[in-house]
């Protein structure tokens, strides 16, 4: 039985990580949710748009001489060491324009669409991939917040906020999962409220 309990408590901490950060292990669940909050959020402000991708590289540049880089950017090589041989992101133009796609990036190089993608939004949405979240889940969303608000300013980071909470969004930090005791009490409370639900049945 200790085995038994041992492995379903295993199962209970890999779904819940998966809940914690959708889409970093498996289907990015939360990518079209994540987008729609961007819309209403760049419906809202001032965004700046890059006269070419010359000036977007520049920005990049700053961006990336700056503490906030910095400090996400170790954050990212502690949770992938890996990432020490990538350096800064190159920002380059899409070779084939999209009226569709903005932007992407593989994590090393972002693409800019020459007609869509030359904003400052678009490049940090970008740039936030680059940090090793290379998917749209609570990880992203947290550190996206912290771009906005030290490239953008604080009442831009706030509308950002505002619209991941209408659309149900996680963005703080990942929840604890429950120590072995406390899940398995919680799993045999359960166990017994479905007996006695069955008895009345």
């Amino acid at each position: 039985m200790a085995n038994y309990d041992s492995l379903q408590y295993a199962t209970y901490l890999l779904k819940h990580e998966q809940k914690q950060n959708r889409g970093e292990k498996c289907k990015d669940s939360e990518r079209l949710k994540t987008y729609r909050a961007e819309w209403m959020f760049q419906r809202q402000i001032d965004d700046t748009k890059f006269a070419d991708i010359k000036e977007a590289q520049k920005f990049a540049k700053r961006v990336y001489k700056s503490k906030k880089w910095g400090k996400l950017w170790k954050a990212s090589c502690e949770n992938n060491m890996t990432r020490l041989l990538a350096g800064t992101p190159r920002v380059v133009a899409m070779q084939r324009r999209s009226k569709t796609m903005s932007g992407y990036t593989d994590g090393m190089t972002v693409s800019l669409c020459p007609i869509s993608g030359l904003s400052k939004y678009t490049l940090l949405h970008e740039l936030t991939h680059c940090l090793g979240h290379m998917h749209h889940g609570r990880s992203f969303r947290q550190t996206l917040l912290e771009m906005v608000g030290a490239f953008m300013g604080t009442a831009e980071k706030k509308i950002l906020k505002n619209e991941f909470k209408r659309k149900g969004l996680a963005y703080g930090n990942a929840r604890k999962p429950l120590t072995f005791n406390k899940w398995k009490a919680a799993r045999d409370r359960m166990a017994k409220l479905r007996e006695k639900n069955g008895k009345f049945k």
